[in-house]
């Protein structure tokens, strides 16, 4: 069976290397009929993604990415078929994107601290416009030659307890889950296996939350297995996709490879139509 849709996909308007543009013309080429821009906390891709599929004629759906938090545990929140020009979700928006910016300007000082060349200039240079996020300083300092790739940089430097990580604000996800449904449109929890903590579930449900990210690279066969029957046990949407950033050195994840096939698409693309 083959993937027809690529739920989750991010562009230069967040962390990701290609344009939106870039990123819809890929879908095409990979022969996807719809993929979902699902940028970090921000919007900012969304109307030339659209565009994009206009012009190429490949359903684009607009999306989000929420990094939130809860008990010192980070939750990623999936947004779909929302109006993403709802006031208090771009005000949201503006005052996480805020917090990161100030966050890199702490960062580059422990890194300088630290020893390392690298500058503010230099972290924004490759944010190319984009809120500056720490995959941002990673790859200055893998082009800078102190890091063979970005996941490198992040296990050295920037994960949390690292001597460069700087927490920022987030959102708990249960004001991701509430913003998204005051917009009109619905969560999911983006890789829990990568939370490993399944017991969160029934509170992420009473919150209202509609649907698992089942279909991940860094999700095993047995955990995409465990979250399909978890999801259909709780009347859950299933969702997947690649995850997609761009391609550079350390990163093995491919725009299309991971993905809904036709019926758990159906069912998607039916949630967003009502």
């Amino acid at each position: 069976m083959m993937i027809v849709a690529d739920l989750h996909v991010h562009t230069t308007a967040s962390d990701g290397l290609l344009a939106p543009e870039e990123v819809v013309r890929l879908a095409v080429e990979n022969k996807l009929q719809a993929v979902a821009v699902c940028d970090h906390d921000t919007t900012g891709g969304l109307e030339a993604a659209l565009n994009a599929g206009g012009q190429y004629g490949i359903s684009v759906i607009p999306g989000i990415e929420f990094s939130t938090e809860y008990r010192e545990k980070e939750i990623h929140i999936l947004g779909y078929g929302f109006d993403y020009t709802y006031d208090k979700l771009q005000a949201l928006c503006w005052k996480i994107n805020a917090g990161r910016s100030l966050r890199m300007e702490k960062m580059v000082q422990k890194l300088r601290q630290l020893g390392y060349s690298i500058t503010g200039d230099d972290v924004l240079r490759q944010a190319r416009g984009a809120a500056p996020n720490r995959p941002h300083v990673a790859r200055v300092l893998v082009e800078k030659g102190y890091f063979p790739t970005v996941k490198a940089v992040f296990a050295a430097l920037l994960e949390p307890g690292k001597p460069a990580y700087v927490r920022r604000y987030k959102l708990t996800p249960r004001e991701a889950i509430a913003v998204l449904g005051e917009a009109g449109g619905f969560a999911v929890w983006a890789h829990p296996g990568l939370v490993g903590d399944d017991g969160l579930l029934a509170l992420f449900l009473s919150w209202g939350l509609r649907g698992l990210e089942v279909y991940h690279p860094d999700h095993s066969h047995d955990a995409e297995e465990h979250y399909v029957r978890l999801a259909r046990k709780h009347n859950l949407l299933i969702t997947g996709g690649s995850d997609y950033h761009g391609t550079e050195a350390g990163s093995t994840r491919t725009l299309g490879t991971k993905g809904l096939q036709a019926g758990d698409f159906a069912a998607f693309a039916g949630e967003l139509q009502k």
